[in-house]
């Protein structure tokens, strides 16, 4: 799990310049010729289902996994597995940071961190959370497939453009 780092961002002059910079380059790509590209992609991601992102994934530095379900309507993902699951003493990691008092003794192994996700269309999933046991915040969450073996996690506090995302990688299905 990865920390979110905002304070930069938070500062109104580095506001002001992420969003000239954002306008500016969404000019750029539109101004280059590359706007076939875009539509040519997103006709590409159209063809994800919604079950598409069901499985088991890995992230990028390969230290944890989460297994994506469904229930009813929404999406969950729980940890499966991490490359440390224990504290130094030999007891399993808790979420022991957990707002929650009566949680945290609840082991990391199991633990629901991606909650709510919707199937929003064109391989995106969003309108969910994701909690970091960790740090025991919750923050925003949307998913986007790159391919079907491969999704890109973003987690954010109120803006998904103020965040951190993380590449996944599909393990099983």
């Amino acid at each position: 799990m990865h920390e979110i780092i905002l304070s930069a961002f938070m500062k109104p002059n580095c506001m002001i310049r992420l969003v000239i910079l954002f306008s500016w380059s969404f000019l750029v790509f539109v101004g280059t010729g590359f706007q076939a590209t875009a539509q040519t992609m997103s006709i590409s991601s159209s063809s994800f289902e919604p079950d598409d992102i069901l499985g088991t994934w890995a992230n990028s530095d390969n230290v944890l996994k989460v297994k994506i379900e469904k229930i009813g309507t929404h999406y969950f993902g729980k940890l499966v597995w991490l490359e440390k699951p224990n504290e130094p003493d030999g007891a399993p990691k808790l979420d022991k940071n957990n707002p929650d008092p009566t949680l945290r003794k609840v082991p990391f192994i199991g633990l629901r961190v991606m909650k709510d996700m919707k199937y929003k269309g064109d391989g995106v999933w969003s309108g969910g959370t994701l909690y970091d046991p960790e740090k025991g915040k919750t923050y925003g969450c949307k998913i986007t497939l790159v391919s079907l073996d491969v999704a890109n996690i973003r987690g954010y506090i109120g803006l998904s453009i103020l965040g951190k995302t993380e590449k996944f990688s599909r393990v099983s299905k």
